[in-house]
């Protein structure tokens, strides 16, 4: 269990659980509890007491809001629920205060409910029990049941049912429970407090104990102007005089190994205690460069702690670790990794999904080491039973029943003189001979089995400081000489008879071989300087001890407070913008620590924060920024290895003033791909999806089902050009709104979810599960569309970096031009579609053929007819004839549920405005109706057909001819529609009907006609045709039936 109690002033030795326990049900669906009690965290502090106290209220604040998130979700009926089957007060169990019971959990099976998501216990969680599967917060406290919490103190490593937990109150049906009445109980699932709780220990160090050595350092650093190298280590010309370092050989630049020499001068230090920032901009080769300098720790023996936020990132950096250890530094298989431990909860790290990484895996190697050092079956054992076996295994042949064959083949002997009977003990002493070579066989391979995993376990995890390299290779000497021992075995040395002509020298290879195996193997220590362990909490605590690289999360180096004795040197953080400053005092009070190495990008997203008030009092920034705005020194990775130059522009200049350079390798030819045809999808682009539509879904995130079908679009399009070229891709999309990201995922998840294993890779995440990654194509959907400018989170400068740097080859935006226009002059995203158009790498959605027909698809999904109505203005506006609509049309359009007839009517509307007519066999003239020969009918879907004509408006000095439509309705409907046409028509003058029937015909299409307004027909009062002037008002506006 994490410390409960924190020692320190008057008011603060009460713990985390104690005061998440002390708030009523009122005080925890109140979201202003805290907020009174807010102070903005500052930039400076005067002692290590101001420091920490800090950040208590913005901690206690954030808990709050965690635990309320966690009870709101009850009403969406998304919450993690079991049913208890007992409960039993824990033999600890002392009231008032320590409430302890141990709780057993049914089993999934019997859950008859599966609308709830099934609760999975975690040491840490903390719940809520109820005696009803609780769909609102009102089912927290019914009329049989108080309010009451509980805090999840272990699980049981077997049995995951199994768990001892602290409740907030006395649990009052225990009792009943116990005599198997009928009273449920349920576990519900609100938050986890471990990091929490973690964090406000550290805020309360012991005042007796603890390293506030770097603590202090941090409160020092209060600008500037502070000198960073050391003085004394100047003076001593200690700093990088006597470090004979270069890794050219492994592909870094100057300023990653200035990073790394930087580091290791600090580390050198013995007289001040440092604080080192290194900056590492996207693509810029951070974790590379991290894997660099530990690499070279690990071979000048420097302890060294490397954290992390998440358990991504540490089995990232781990990761890139292990890999380069083993290429550069490991001669003898995996000896030396005994030197690395990577610790952490097994499931989150996804080890399993991660072999290399189990050979430093902390768990895994407790596993190994306790069967290795085995008084029964380990390598002591193993060792002795293999040099008994060879030095006379037709002994042990013997005690397994050969005596008893040896008594059958003398009585035989004695009773059986003839030439026949003697043949036939021949034949089973043949048989005796054959029998020793299988028994050899089998006994031999068990016992080398057992043998070499003892050897290869104990030089791989044991520290080399306990294993020596001159033994490593005594071992390894061993193994191969059994294997020889083996395959001699196979090829029958111990059968004569069978021994093939070309292989007579088996027998002499394999006794000569024997011999040296078994001088090798006595010369191989029994036992090593280890501790005679009894218990595995003990080799755990061997190996932390002993490590000289350690790799965890910043909240799980807590437990080296009890895990780790030795003291550690230095301390990297990698993604350290990423980490709430008060976290980092986590690990800044290890043991022994001196230095520490933060390594990360404000320019990123930082800490993800629950509450706004805390947020607004700066608990989310992390130690790197605020060192960085207090001008503290950071050393600049400053070239980018992953994007193509037009992507990095942008982002380089707006977020890094042009201090980042491209590689050369991102600058050829090569890196500049082209995944489809047409300047809209080349390396980057702002693609405008204007006639789009921002809504909210149930959980109050933002979505646009427009964005969502150019997405697929454009993702289907990129599976087509792949089927045909069959060219490697990963296709990464990104959105800052969880709706849209479960919109898109819905769509395409399923459709490509065995494509990754051919080569066709999507990926589809928020902006924050994007940070770190990066895709060969990236498409952003930003979501937002409204009039007035609004974008909420989506302003967020540094969440606009990480979705603008994460593409290698292409990177497509789409967006909506009209409402980041209308954002503040400052706005990332209005620069970027200024900078889009400027560069020409601005396009409108509709330009694409294909793109357009998915945003009306879309549009008529969504019925929205208006949006639609603008959407066909602009799909014609580039054709030969202009099209207008009536209010008819649109009300018709909302009654026609199938989309197969919207998308007809879109074909038809795109052939008659490009000039198409039907033939004089095919026209169905409506003249019989009384409409004077104007009026057309085109079946559009076999029911519904399209009525239309053609007209004149006035545009400037002239007359011209337009397409006008009036509706689309079923054949039968259509007489009482040309009652009112036939009025409208009957207002025309004769040389405006003319008009409307002239043709010219270019080929087979028909073009629109014009004509000066100067031979326009004038009345007989002066003025113009009155008809004409009707012309000019908005023909939407005509309605063709009564309201």
């Amino acid at each position: 269990m994490e410390q409960r109690q924190s020692s320190g002033k008057v008011g603060r030795s009460i713990s985390l659980i104690d005061l998440v326990f002390s708030w009523s049900l009122r005080d925890a669906l109140d979201a202003n509890l805290y907020k009174a009690q807010m102070k903005k965290i500052p930039l400076k502090f005067n002692s290590a007491a101001d420091y920490l106290n800090a950040f208590v209220a913005p901690l206690i604040e954030e808990t709050h809001a965690e635990l309320l998130s966690g009870m709101t979700t009850l009403s969406r009926a998304h919450s993690p629920s079991r049913q208890l089957y007992s409960v039993e007060e824990d033999k600890n169990y002392k009231p008032p205060r320590d409430l302890l019971y141990q709780i057993v959990l049914r089993n999934e099976d019997s859950n008859k409910s599966h609308d709830l998501e099934t609760y999975e216990p975690q040491a840490g969680d903390v719940v809520a029990l109820t005696d009803v599967r609780p769909r609102r917060i009102d089912d927290l406290k019914s009329f049989k049941m108080s309010y009451l919490l509980a805090y999840v103190q272990s699980v049981d490593c077997d049995d995951a049912a199994q768990l001892s937990i602290l409740s907030s109150k006395p649990i009052m049906v225990e009792q009943e429970m116990q005599r198997r009445k009928k009273h449920t109980l349920f576990l519900v699932y609100l938050m986890n407090m471990t990091t929490n709780i973690r964090i406000w220990n550290a805020l309360h160090p012991n005042p007796k104990g603890g390293n506030l050595k770097m603590i202090n350092k941090i409160v020092q650093m209060n600008g500037a102007d502070e000198k960073e190298d050391c003085a004394m280590c100047l003076s001593e010309k200690n700093s990088g005089t006597n470090i004979n370092l270069s890794f050219k050989s492994y592909g870094s630049n100057d300023s990653q190994e200035a990073a790394i020499i930087s580091c290791i001068n600090t580390w050198r230090c013995r007289h001040q205690n440092t604080v080192k920032l290194v900056w590492g901009p996207p693509g810029t080769g951070k974790t590379k460069t991290v894997s660099l300098l530990l690499c070279t720790l690990l071979r000048m023996k420097c302890r060294t702690i490397t954290c992390a936020p998440t358990n991504t990132a540490v089995v990232e950096v781990a990761s890139r670790l292990f890999k380069l250890v083993t290429d550069m530094t490991l001669g003898y298989d995996t000896y030396g990794l005994g030197d690395i431990v990577l610790f952490g909860h097994r499931e989150r790290m996804k080890i399993d999904d991660h072999d290399d990484l189990l050979n430093v895996f902390l768990d895994h190697r407790v596993e190994m080491l306790c069967q290795c050092l085995s008084p029964i079956s380990g390598w002591k054992t193993s060792l002795a039973s293999m040099i008994d076996f060879l030095e006379d295994f037709e002994v042990q042949y013997s005690d397994v029943g050969s005596t008893n064959l040896k008594m059958v083949g003398e009585n035989l002997d004695e009773k059986l003189k003839d030439k026949k009977s003697k043949s036939a003990w021949k034949k089973v002493r043949k048989e005796s001979k054959k029998k020793l070579g299988e028994f050899v066989k089998k006994r031999f391979s068990l016992l080398n089995e057992r043998l070499k995993f003892c050897a290869v376990n104990l030089y791989t995890h044991l520290p080399t400081h306990v294993i020596s390299l001159e033994l490593v290779k005594n071992m390894t000497l061993s193994l191969q000489l059994l294997t020889s021992l083996e395959t001699l075995l196979k090829k029958g040395a111990l059968d004569d008879d069978t021994v093939k002509i070309s292989e007579v020298g088996v027998v002499e290879k394999f006794s000569l071989t024997r011999k040296i195996c078994l001088r090798t193997l006595k010369s191989l220590p029994r036992s090593f300087p280890v501790p005679d362990f009894q218990r595995k909490f003990l080799i755990k605590k061997f190996c932390l001890d002993n490590a000289c690289l350690l790799f965890c999360t910043v909240s799980s180096s807590s437990k080296l407070n009890t895990g780790r004795t030795q003291p550690l040197d230095l301390l990297v953080i990698d993604e350290a913008a990423q980490l709430k400053e008060s976290e980092s005092t986590i690990p800044f009070q290890l043991r022994g620590l001196r230095h520490a190495v933060l390594i990360g990008d404000e320019c990123q997203l930082p800490a993800m924060i629950h509450s706004k008030v805390s947020g607004e009092a700066e608990f989310g920034r992390s130690l790197f920024e605020r060192l960085v705005l207090l001008g503290h020194k950071k050393q600049l990775l400053n070239v980018q290895y992953r994007m193509h130059p037009a992507i990095s522009s942008f982002p380089n200049k707006e977020f890094y003033d042009g201090k980042i350079l491209d590689a050369p390798g991102v600058k050829t030819k090569s890196h500049g791909r082209r995944y489809l045809q047409g300047n809209m999808y080349g390396a980057y682009s702002f693609i405008n999806v204007s006639r789009a539509k921002e809504q909210l879904d149930h959980r109050h995130s933002w979505k646009n089902m427009v964005e969502v079908a150019v997405v697929c679009k454009i993702v289907d399009s990129l599976f087509e050009e792949f089927s045909r070229r069959k060219q490697r891709i990963s296709i990464g999309i990104i959105s800052p709104y969880k709706a849209q990201v479960h919109e898109i995922q819905d769509k395409l998840e399923k459709k490509y979810i065995g494509s990754a294993e051919s080569g066709f890779a999507v990926s589809i995440r928020s902006v924050d599960g994007f940070q770190g990654g990066e895709e060969d194509v990236i498409i952003i959907s930003t979501v937002r569309c409204n009039i007035k400018g609004l974008v909420g989170f989506l302003s967020n400068r540094q969440r606009a970096n990480v979705a603008l740097t994460r593409a290698r080859h292409c990177l497509w935006i789409l967006g909506n031009e009209a409402t980041f226009v209308k954002t503040k002059s400052d706005s990332i995203w209005k620069k970027l579609v200024a900078d889009a158009k400027k560069r020409g790498c601005f396009f409108n959605a509709e330009e694409d053929k294909n793109l357009a027909e998915a945003v009306v698809t879309a549009l008529i999904d969504l019925k929205q007819f208006d949006t639609l109505l603008c959407m066909y203005s602009l799909q014609f506006k580039e054709t030969r004839w202009r099209v207008c609509y009536s209010n008819d049309l649109w009300k018709s359009m909302a009654r026609i549920k199938k989309t197969e007839s919207h998308k007809q009517l879109t074909n038809l509307l795109e052939k008659l405005s490009s000039g198409w007519r039907q033939t004089a066999k095919q026209n169905n003239s409506i003249a019989a109706y009384g409409s004077l020969g104007l009026l057309e009918v085109y079946p559009v879907d076999g029911f519904l057909n399209l009525l239309w004509s053609i007209d004149i408006i006035k545009e400037k000095s002239n007359f011209i001819q337009v397409l006008k439509v009036w509706d689309i309705l079923p054949l039968m409907d259509i007489p009482k529609v040309t009652k009112k046409i036939k009025t409208l028509f009957g207002g025309y003058t004769v040389d405006k009907l003319s008009r409307c029937k002239s043709r010219s015909l270019q080929g087979n299409l028909v073009v629109p006609m014009r004509w000066s307004v100067d031979r326009g027909r004038i009345g007989s009062d002066g003025h113009e045709d009155e008809t004409l002037q009707r012309l000019s008002t908005p023909f939407s506006s005509l309605s063709l039936v009564d309201d």
